[in-house]
């Protein structure tokens, strides 16, 4: 409770931000979750990179979290008053409207009460964030949402029963893609066509360096998916495999663990830490591909990070609704043991196959067609 009273009072104290400028050309929207393991929102920071060098008006504001153990951005816009309002306002409409429906009556509040001065005509969020509420609050102004995570063809929020989510079709929002393959899903998964002229590839907005590793150097990369997405009884299964796995290991191998962004003690991993191959992975993910040449999970969006680098991935998940990687990806190898990745030739084979396939998914970030969306490109 404290710490909710603490974050009102400093974001009360910032709330002038919202007015000393009647409009802005983009407005950054995103929750705290996403600083991860830094103070600022990793995935943003190329986009506000840009706009600051062609001298685009912008505005970041963040989103608290008050569940999340992630630093707060010093340099963004505190949205903590006015995200408690809304929280309470919610309270009160009535349960035969939608949780989206809600939020855009609230949003149109907004509009005519409280941030009546503060105007932009793009607004760029992530994890579709506040979208029903900004499209009530201003509904002239384009709303872009900026890929994250793997999108498949059952991905909730972007597709439901082959066709575009209504959520997004109601609020006109446009999605920011890092690869012409995930295009393809969205356009071949959806009957309505909604996506034809709503999804643009930007490109990857995390840089990652170049190709770390020319053999498996014994390291492994264990990115965990321990979160409350899972059932109790699922986090369960995820545990009790990862332990079958290192303790069928051999022991020179060393296994580094690295929490979800999102893992807030769902399951007790003690039993794994006192493994004695097993260690606390860095903080900083560029560190845990240095120091690992091999990458273990059961379905983390990392699959494609390290792919990039090179650096293979073997998945543990065999349960039908998480392994999209094989079913709907087509990962192009398919190794389940250690051993597998001990021949050198063998390893730079799967690495040259991993970082061709992931290409495709992940392009460069694309400066030029970011700026052609908001008629900034020359």
């Amino acid at each position: 409770m404290l710490k909710i009273i603490i974050s009102i009072f400093k974001s009360i104290f910032s709330i002038y931000r919202l007015y000393k400028k009647k409009s802005y050309s983009i407005v950054f929207y995103y929750p705290q979750h996403f600083n991860r393991n830094s103070d600022q929102n990793v995935y943003f920071k190329i986009l506000i990179k840009t706009c600051k060098e062609n001298n685009i008006d912008f505005l970041v504001i963040e989103e608290p979290d008050f569940n999340s153990k992630c630093k707060r951005n010093k340099k963004a816009t505190p949205f903590d008053f006015y995200f408690i309002i809304i929280l309470l306002l919610r309270k009160l409409y009535s349960k035969k409207y939608t949780y989206s429906e809600i939020d855009y009556k609230i949003g149109v509040l907004f509009s005519n009460l409280f941030l009546v001065r503060f105007n932009y005509d793009n607004l760029i969020t992530i994890s579709q964030s506040m979208i029903s509420f900004f499209r009530g609050f201003n509904n002239y102004s384009n709303i872009y949402d900026l890929q994250h995570g793997i999108i498949h063809k059952n991905k909730k929020d972007y597709l439901y029963k082959n066709s575009a989510d209504l959520k997004l079709i109601n609020n006109n929002i446009k999605i920011l893609l890092n690869g012409p393959s995930y295009r393809d899903i969205l356009l071949k998964s959806d009957k309505s066509n909604y996506f034809k002229s709503n999804t643009f590839v930007i490109g990857n907005t995390i840089p990652l360096k170049s190709k770390h590793h020319k053999y498996f150097n014994n390291n492994v990369l264990v990115t965990l998916q321990f979160t409350r997405d899972h059932t109790v009884e699922q986090n369960i299964m995820f545990l009790d495999k990862l332990i079958l796995f290192i303790e069928n290991t051999e022991k020179n191998v060393i296994f580094y663990l690295k929490n979800h962004p999102r893992f807030n003690d769902e399951i007790d991993l003690s039993y794994l830490y006192k493994i004695d191959n097993v260690k606390l992975a860095p903080k900083c993910l560029d560190k845990c591909f240095s120091l690992c040449s091999l990458h273990l999970t059961e379905y983390s969006t990392s699959v494609f990070e390290s792919s990039l680098l090179g650096i293979p991935t073997i998945l543990l998940s065999s349960n039908k609704n998480f392994n999209y990687f094989e079913n709907e990806f087509e990962y192009p190898i398919d190794y389940k043991k250690i051993n597998d990745f001990i021949s050198v030739e063998n390893y730079q084979i799967s690495s040259n196959i991993v970082k061709k396939w992931a290409s495709s998914y992940y392009d460069k970030f694309n400066e030029k067609q970011f700026l052609k969306l908001f008629k900034y490109e020359d």
